[in-house]
Order: structure tokens, then C-alpha cells, then sequence
């Protein structure tokens, strides 16, 4: 039986964008990568490697993957058929390598639970397990690193070269209704959709309507070089997404409840290949699209970032500079409040510390600390304590209290020497 390729449709792979190959993983994981064609296989065991490896580390991939495979030897050269994974394919070697000298000392799980007593033997087992894996632990460690460094960027070319060659890696079935040409609209149980068609590709904009009412769209550049796609998260949020793939350059809005405070927040980020770190600016905006925060980054370094107070004033301003980050805090009216330096070795030093209206509390640095910390519907926060020679020197108390500034309150106190907690 020749190799065979995962089975979709042009309205089930657009709905998996930005992240194409999901429609891979999730028909591998669902009947084994066993029989499938060596670039599906590839994607599946390198998605198990990735899984584990940013998330928790090689030592994890070996207890939940490789200790459970009948020939975890062979990863790396299943993973080698997919060019898209040259860059990375050292370090999985490298890890399975490592895996290779260790795995005859695994121990054998399978009596964890036996009454017997024979679960101090297991644990002796795991010891000396352990023992062994210990001198490699450096290099497990830098091998994570390093491959949390490249993921992204990786996942990207295979999202670039699903999107440049589809049947490679996928059988696409006929949908009734399709033809795979122009303009064309099928209902289909999940809903109403319309697709367009160029030399066989659904360019698009390609629209997805739910019966919920919910609408995603997904469409590309004539060259395929550009994905945009706005799709529905977790929950209740939207997200909308862009990548050119040749530059690895991309953008997301996304708008819904925020996940701590439940408040409804949209959050621009400039990313590169749609990873967790920042390249650009990064900003947040409350529901009224009033702006609450803002921070431009350099290849995931903050160089500078502005937070506001609800009525748009800014509230503090931080730039990096070279002997520590510069920092300026405002009143609410917009006046000066503090400036201040945290040097490297984590000291604070208060250059100035102004109140409301302009005068000056700690003149050549020695004299009192008022410093606001926020100002929301609820409350108002701020803490005071003594500098001397432009560093706090004592107790300094955290202070809370309404809006308007009634009903004070210390709600904390720490004791700071020369700048820095005692």
C-alpha cells in the first residue's frame, strides 16, 4: 500500500489558518502516523518534539514521548524528510542521541502501582536513571534554548510551504458545490461560504459564515507570500491575524475578555513569524479604545514602553538606557511627578520627586517620596517614604485609598537600603 496523505477539503484546511498544519497533527494523532507519506509523517514527530521540548524541556520529551515509542532512534530521520526542518534537525539528533545512551536505564513504569513493595525498587530505578542523565543536564538545558530560539520561526516555513504546495500534504476531497474556480458559495452543515478561486487556489477573500452568526475569513496575496486571516480564539475573543512568510514579519489584533480581570481589552503585538516574542510595538487598549499600554520592542528587547491612566494621561514612561532604565512618572493632571533611574545592580535613584503642583519634595534628592502607582474607577494608588541622596532609606509604605484620595490606607510596608529592598 503506497503512503497515503491526510484527507481534507479546501472550507475544513482555510478554517485551521494561520496554523495549517493542526489539519496534519490532528489526522496523525487520530489514526496513528503509521502508513501516512514521509512529509506528513515529518510534520507529526516533529509537532511531539516541539510540543514537549518549548514547553517543558528535552528531559520531558524523553519521559512523555520518547520512553513510550517503540523505536525513538528513528525520529530524527523522520523528521529529516521534511526539508523545512534542516535548521533544527541537529539538535533533535543531538537530543535523541543523548536519549539513546540513557533509554536502557529508563525505568519500567508499569508496576508504579503494585502494593507490594516493589515500588522502592522503581523508585531505585529512577534514581540511577537520573544519576545517569545528570551529566548531560547542561546541554539538555541549551538544547531547549537554542530550540525554543528557532520554533517559531520553523513552524512558519512548514505553514509557508503548505500554503505554496498543498497536495503535498493533503489529499483534497471534492465538496459538493466547489469546483475549484472563481467565485463560488456552498452551505455546508457548518454553515454558508464563499470561496474564490485563482488557478485552483482559494486566494480570496474566502468567507465562512457560522450559524451562530460568527464569520471567519481568510485570504492571501496573489503570490501566497502574505496571509491574513480573522478568526474566532477562545471564548468570546477575535483574533485577527498577518504574516508575510519571506520576511517571517507579522501582526495581531486580538479582541475579548482579559484573562485575569475579565475586562474587555483588544491587544495590538508586532511579532516575528507570529512567535511569543516581540519585534515592534505592542499595545493594549481598553474597550473604549482608549489606549493602556505601549511598548516597542527589538527582536524581543524592550526599548522603551508608556502606560496611561484611564482618562489618556500618561502614567509612567521607561526607556532603556546605558547606565540602567530611565524612568518618568506623572501626576494624573499630566504634571511631573518622579524621574528615576534603576540602575543594573537593581538600586533606584530619584533624580527628582515633585508633587501636584510643581514643588519640589527632595531637593538635591534628600527630602520625601510621593510616588503614584495608579489611578482606576476604584482606586487610587501610591506609596511614600525618605530619600536620601536620591535613594530610599527606610520604610516605605504602599497607600491606597478612593479615586478622589479619601479613606487612606496602608496596604504595604518595606524596608529599602540604599535604593534596593533591605
Amino acid at each position: 500500500m503506497s503512503p497515503r496523505l491526510p484527507l481534507a477539503d479546501w472550507p475544513a484546511l482555510l478554517r485551521c489558518a494561520p496554523y495549517f498544519s493542526r489539519a496534519v497533527v490532528d489526522a496523525l494523532h487520530a489514526s496513528g502516523p503509521d502508513g501516512f507519506a514521509p512529509l506528513a509523517r515529518a510534520v507529526y514527530y516533529f509537532d511531539l518534539f516541539d510540543a514537549q521540548v518549548s514547553n517543558g524541556g528535552v528531559d520531558q520529551y524523553f519521559d512523555n514521548v520518547a520512553a513510550h515509542l517503540d523505536d525513538a532512534s528513528a525520529v530524527p530521520g523522520i523528521i529529516a524528510a521534511n526539508p523545512v526542518y534542516a535548521s533544527v534537525l541537529p539538535l533533535i539528533e543531538e537530543a535523541h542521541a543523548i536519549w539513546n545512551m540513557v533509554a536502557q536505564a529508563y525505568p519500567d513504569q508499569e508496576n508504579d502501582d503494585d502494593d507490594e513493595g516493589e515500588e522502592g525498587c522503581d523508585e531505585d530505578a529512577w534514581d540511577a536513571y537520573q544519576d545517569l542523565l545528570a551529566p548531560h543536564g547542561e546541554r539538555l538545558a541549551a538544547i531547549a534554548t537554542e530550540f525554543f530560539a528557532l520554533h517559531h520561526a520553523v513552524r512558519q516555513r512548514l505553514e509557508q510551504d503548505i500554503v505554496r504546495h498543498p497536495h503535498r500534504y493533503f489529499a483534497l476531497a471534492a465538496v459538493p458545490g466547489l469546483r475549484g474556480s472563481g467565485v463560488e458559495h456552498v452551505t455546508l452543515a457548518d454553515g454558508a461560504h464563499r470561496l474564490r478561486f485563482v488557478d485552483g487556489f482559494p486566494i480570496g477573500p474566502n468567507v465562512f459564515e457560522n450559524q451562530d452568526c460568527g464569520c471567519d475569513v481568510v485570504w492571501f496575496s496573489p503570490d501566497r507570500t502574505l496571509l491574513q486571516c480573522e478568526t474566532q480564539g477562545f471564548g468570546n475573543e477575535r483574533g485577527r491575524h498577518w504574516i508575510h512568510y519571506p520576511s517571517q514579519a507579522s501582526n495581531s489584533w486580538t479582541s475579548g475578555e482579559h484573562f485575569m480581570s475579565g475586562a474587555l481589552q483588544s491587544v495590538r503585538s508586532d511579532r516575528l513569524a507570529l512567535g511569543l516574542g516581540h519585534h515592534g510595538l505592542h499595545e493594549a487598549f481598553d474597550a473604549q479604545g482608549q489606549r493602556e499600554s505601549t511598548q516597542l520592542y527589538w527582536y524581543g528587547e524592550e526599548l522603551c514602553s508608556e502606560h496611561f491612566y484611564p482618562c489618556g494621561a500618561p502614567l509612567l514612561r521607561c526607556r532603556r538606557q546605558d547606565k540602567g532604565e530611565h524612568h518618568l512618572r506623572y501626576w494624573p493632571s499630566g504634571a511631573l511627578n518622579t524621574e528615576s533611574i534603576e540602575g543594573h545592580d537593581g538600586a533606584t535613584r530619584y533624580l527628582r520627586c515633585l508633587d501636584a503642583q510643581g514643588n519640589d519634595l527632595a531637593p538635591q534628592g534628600t527630602g520625601r517620596l510621593v510616588e503614584m502607582l495608579s489611578l482606576d474607577a476604584d482606586m487610587r494608588q501610591w506609596r511614600e517614604g525618605q530619600l536620601v541622596a536620591g535613594f530610599l532609606q527606610g520604610p516605605v509604605v504602599r497607600m491606597a485609598s478612593q479615586p478622589d484620595g479619601s479613606q487612606p490606607r496602608e496596604t504595604e510596608r518595606t524596608v529599602f537600603k540604599n535604593g534596593r529592598v533591605a
